[in-house]
């Protein structure tokens, strides 16, 4: 702790009304620089955890949790059946049989590739059910088709338009083989605010996706099981693979985290990087505290040296520009925190006045994946930026204080 006459002697250095006082240019950017850093990483990783959290949300309720495909390309409704039946109703929490396939959308003159999924009912649990943006729809009736609302605006589309519908499968005639098309209308238009399937899947009845496929209306291709808590799907998955294997199904399934687990690493590895490159930015910062201070120290030989003369002793020396240091680098820190939180705390509106003013996109969809700019702040996180930032100022005033104690008064008060 310093002692009082230490105290007035550190307000008397950082307060001065002189031009030399120490809050002088080299402490500014001393706290412009260390702000700017602590600012730049809370705001960094609270969109790395914002994009992370968004997009695995998005991609967990698009693609279900635990997909089960069969080495057939067929899954009969008996083995539906016996896949429920080994299992319990606390084990899952929705399933959907269903019908997938790859398509092609047709409007005018304008094509598009799609995913086409077939579903028998579209109700209150369904994913689809709470992104509807025209209308509620509880089921797919067999001449409608539900798009999203990217692919609406790509071919121009809107509620009760008609759009042609073409799969790989071919009719045989007497031109050869033909794709089979069919004639739908648009009866609903979503939204999952994700570019990706917003403007490449579709929905239909299960009953036309198994027509088209030439599926019976007892077979399927895919098989979709939601649980309660999607980060426990490895142990789902463990005892769905062991019924498999039980009962010697020629089936396999594929969990949402083995589908995405090349994009889950390169978020949690970009994070830390992004992380590494800024702390460098405070680093860069700390060291203006360091010239700041021994061009400081410089400056104020002759007050050190009476200071010493009076009896301060080289501690009491040490303490003050340790304190000084330490001062300028907990304002920044202070400052760059409370920067960093109200940025991200308001970063959606910040985004809007930004393409107001600028009259541009900043985040298009298409490129960024998704439509607006996520955040997701943790306050751990930030206390753990906070706590760097102070250790690193620490740090960096240790040399320029140990500098100022060793002065010699006897040279300096002659030299002066």
């Amino acid at each position: 702790m310093l002692s009082k006459s230490e105290i007035l002697i550190t307000k008397r250095f950082l307060f001065s009304k002189k031009t030399e006082g120490y809050v002088s240019i080299f402490s500014w950017f001393s706290i412009i620089g260390i702000a700017v850093g602590v600012a730049a990483i809370i705001i960094v990783m609270s969109v790395m955890n914002g994009f992370r959290s968004n997009l695995t949300e998005r991609l967990i309720g698009v693609n279900s949790h635990l997909n089960i495909y069969s080495f057939d390309k067929k899954i009969h409704t008996d083995e539906v059946n016996l896949l429920k039946k080994n299992l319990t109703s606390n084990d899952f929490d929705k399933i959907f049989p269903s019908v997938e396939t790859q398509g092609l959308v047709i409007n005018d003159d304008i094509s598009k590739g799609v995913i086409i999924r077939g579903y028998e009912e579209i109700n209150i649990n369904h994913y689809l059910n709470e992104k509807l943006i025209s209308k509620k729809i509880s089921s797919v009736n067999f001449d409608k088709i539900i798009i999203g609302d990217a692919l609406a605006k790509e071919l121009n589309l809107k509620i009760g338009d008609s759009i042609k519908l073409a799969i790989p499968k071919t009719d045989k005639s007497i031109l050869g083989n033909i794709p089979r098309f069919k004639t739908l209308t648009v009866d609903g238009i979503f939204d999952f605010q994700m570019y990706e399937y917003d403007a490449s899947l579709v929905f239909i009845s299960l009953e036309l996706a198994q027509k088209l496929l030439l599926l019976d209306n007892r077979y399927f291709n895919r098989i979709e099981y939601y649980i309660n808590d999607p980060l426990l799907i490895n142990n789902f998955k463990k005892k769905i693979d062991s019924i498999i294997e039980a009962k010697n199904l020629s089936l396999y399934s594929v969990s949402w985290t083995e589908r995405n687990i090349s994009l889950m690493n390169a978020l949690k590895v970009e994070k830390n990087v992004m992380f590494f490159i800024l702390t460098l930015i405070i680093i860069v910062a700390s060291m203006n505290i360091i010239s700041g201070l021994i061009i400081f120290v410089k400056e104020k030989n002759k007050d050190i040296g009476i200071l010493k003369t009076l009896g301060f002793k080289n501690s009491s020396i040490l303490r003050v520009f340790f304190f000084i240091g330490l001062v300028i680098g907990l304002i920044g820190t202070l400052f760059g925190t409370l920067l960093g939180v109200i940025i991200t705390e308001n970063l959606q509106y910040i985004q809007i006045v930004l393409e107001n003013l600028l009259h541009t996109e900043l985040f298009s969809e298409e490129v960024y994946f998704l439509s607006t700019l996520p955040s997701d702040i943790k306050y751990e996180e930030v206390l753990f930026v906070f706590s760097i930032s102070i250790i690193i100022t620490i740090l960096s005033t240790i040399f320029p204080a140990i500098r100022a104690s060793n002065i010699d008064p006897i040279n300096t008060l002659k030299n002066d």
